[in-house]
């Protein structure tokens, strides 16, 4: 078994991947192992062991550029999670939008995204657009039509964290790249599902968390594009950042260097290097897995969509009784508390339960699944 917890104790049905994946056994070893090896402080000193392990950052950085594909190691920043990311970016955002400016978000944004974009157009008196989706797809026709010289910001997940539809980023982004926009992807549910290729999709931000590639918690990574790197900041100041100090003046370190704040989360950013490891050597067996799984999912509920992941929602008729059952059979599913205020409020005010399967679920345990949905005479939308 690769991951430990769906055989501790009593073996569990573990279907709420899209909230967080499991750690695998590599995990845990590294975790270990970085406590006892490599358990001392990144660029406060100069001894040959701080020298190792500032090299054995770079190879954390090293193998994200490859995940992600983007140009160079410094567009890369680790963060706390993505909710702080987007906070961050969004603070920096404030110098280039001004008073009756207008941003763009879609009706599927996690409220990670739409809770702090309110908080900000308060403050900076700016218009924010909210356009629909048709079968919980970006329409670019009808995207254009929210276009014009006063819009400034484009937020979009590419995978929607409720429905699983998979957004055209790359069409999308050639638009937005045309018209002048800034353009920030949320990447956080598509990073373990599909290839995120930036060199192709070109964007100009862009965020994940790295408990969505079965490693740490509470750590994030940004890529921001150079020609943005340079003119963002930390709105925080301390030591780690400054490269000389003295009575008349104050220099920060260079593009990513200047993030690296205090003591950096090394006991996460560590064990990550070698659960990276491991799923890009895995890459190929976990996608392909992936989708075999989304397509028997389909196929046993007779349901045909394109561009869709391995994420469902299912509508509950009766919520207590189907939770009962659903505890009994110990599988974890995620049931009402959906993080999307727009679809709890107008899009769909049914009571729903998500199903997000991985690589790791097994034939059985749908069919299990399944059962239980066609007995409470549920439905998959």
């Amino acid at each position: 078994m690769i991951f430990p917890i769906l055989k501790y104790k009593k073996k569990i049905i573990y279907f709420d991947n899209a909230s967080t994946n499991q750690k695998p056994k590599i995990y845990y070893k590294s975790v270990i192992n970085c406590i006892k090896k490599k358990n001392l402080n990144l660029q406060k000193n100069d001894y040959h062991k701080t020298i190792k392990l500032n090299f054995f950052f770079k190879k954390i950085k090293f193998l994200l550029k490859i995940l992600i594909n983007c140009k160079s190691l410094e567009e890369i920043i680790f963060f706390y999670n993505s909710t702080n990311s987007i906070n961050f970016i969004l603070q920096n955002l404030k110098n280039f939008i001004y008073k009756n400016n207008e941003v763009l978000i879609s009706n599927l944004e996690h409220n990670s995204i739409l809770i702090p974009i309110i908080n900000f157009i308060k403050k900076k008196n700016i218009l924010l657009k909210i356009f629909p989706t048709f079968n919980n797809y970006i329409n670019i026709n009808v995207l254009c039509n929210y276009f014009n010289n006063y819009t400034k910001l484009i937020i979009i997940n590419y995978i929607s964290n409720n429905y699983g539809c998979i957004n055209n980023i790359k069409k999308i982004s050639k638009l937005v790249n045309y018209n002048n926009i800034i353009i920030l992807i949320d990447s956080t549910q598509s990073i373990n599902y599909i290839n995120v290729n930036l060199l192709k999709i070109n964007v100009d931000l862009l965020i994940f968390s790295f408990h969505k590639l079965y490693s740490s918690t509470g750590l994030s990574v940004i890529y921001i594009k150079k020609y943005l790197l340079n003119k963002f900041f930390y709105f925080y100041l301390g030591g780690g950042i400054i490269k000389y100090i003295d009575y008349n003046k104050i220099i920060f370190k260079n593009l990513s260097n200047k993030f690296n704040l205090g003591t950096l989360n090394l006991m996460a950013i560590f064990p990550s290097y070698y659960t990276l490891k491991w799923f890009l050597s895995n890459i190929k067996i976990i996608f392909f897995l992936n989708k075999y799984l989304k397509i028997f999912f389909m196929f046993l509920f007779k349901k045909r969509k394109k561009y869709i992941s391995n994420i469902f929602l299912i509508k509950i008729n009766n919520n207590f009784t189907f939770n009962y059952f659903l505890e009994i059979n110990k599988i974890i599913v995620r049931c009402n508390k959906m993080c999307n205020y727009i679809k709890n409020m107008f899009l769909n005010k049914n009571n729903n339960c998500r199903i997000s399967i991985s690589f790791f679920n097994k034939l059985k345990e749908i069919l299990k699944i399944k059962f239980l949905i066609h007995f409470f005479n549920n439905k998959i939308i």
